[in-house]
Formats: C-alpha cells, sequence, structure tokens
C-alpha cells in the first residue's frame, strides 16, 4: 500500500482533526456535572456515544483512504458518508449541548459540538474538492502520428 500524506486535501485534513478532538473531547473531557461528580462525553452520552464512535471512525476511514488510494472513488464514497454521518451528530449534539441541556453543562460538552461541526464541514469540504494529487495525474500520454499516405 502507498500511503502519501501529501494526497490529504483540507477537508480531510478538517474532518480527520475534528475526528481526534471529538474523541478526546468525548473520552477526557468533561460535559456534565460539579466538582468530583462530573461525567465525561462518554459516560454521559450513553446512546449518543455510539453515533459519535461511528462518526469518527468513518472520518479516520475517509483521512486512511485518501492516503492511500490514488483513485478518487472511494474517498468520495467515505466523504459522503461522514458529510452526512456527521450533520447527523452535529443536530443530536445541539439537541443535547444546546436545547435539552442537563444543569452544571461544563465546556467538554461545548468543545465536543464543535469539533463535530469541524468534523462534518471537513467530510462536506472533502466531498466538494476535485481532482487528485499532482503526482498521482496520469503522464503525458503519447501521441502516435498516422503515417501520411504520398498522393503525386
Amino acid at each position: 500500500m502507498d500511503l502519501d500524506p501529501a494526497r490529504l486535501r483540507r477537508g480531510e485534513l478538517l474532518a480527520g482533526t475534528g475526528a481526534v478532538l471529538l474523541l478526546v473531547f468525548m473520552v477526557a473531557g468533561k460535559w456534565y456535572g460539579d466538582g468530583a461528580h462530573s461525567r465525561t462525553g462518554w459516560q454521559a452520552l450513553t446512546t449518543l456515544r455510539w453515533l459519535l464512535v461511528l462518526t469518527i471512525v468513518a472520518a479516520f476511514a475517509l483521512v486512511l483512504a485518501q492516503v492511500a488510494r490514488r483513485a478518487p472513488a472511494i474517498p468520495v464514497t467515505l466523504s459522503m458518508i461522514v458529510t452526512v454521518l456527521g450533520l447527523i451528530s452535529v443536530l443530536a449534539l445541539i439537541y443535547r449541548v444546546l436545547i435539552s441541556a442537563p444543569a452544571h453543562e461544563q465546556a467538554g460538552a461545548f468543545l465536543g459540538l464543535l469539533s463535530a461541526l469541524g468534523l462534518a464541514y471537513g467530510g462536506y469540504l472533502s466531498l466538494r474538492e476535485e481532482g487528485i494529487a499532482r503526482r498521482d495525474a496520469p503522464s503525458e500520454i503519447p501521441v502516435v502520428r498516422p503515417q501520411g499516405k504520398n498522393h503525386s
């Protein structure tokens, strides 16, 4: 497998960074509670965490596919999946963090929402960007000129 990080475009970088940050904030960031009774996103979001994990895995798969593939077909499909999952995750987190927020909400919840927004927007940018890396572009195609017939 030919891994080339230079193939990553802005969308994949943003989706990958959003996925890493969402994972960190979900596992290590305090989302709800006060003082000694604080809970992480993983502890607090018992049902929603599985959607977030699926979204994070899809974003990582997009980054890996873009780094490993010369052809754009698989990364484009993964970009669509990341965009849809990211949008669903953002909507679910908006409801949980902004609309139906439990008491004693902490910064981790807002940082998780911002990370999910970045991930979804990265998937969208990846979907909108066309083309392949310059080094993966086909080389010059040789032109064969037909032999001319002399009509004298």
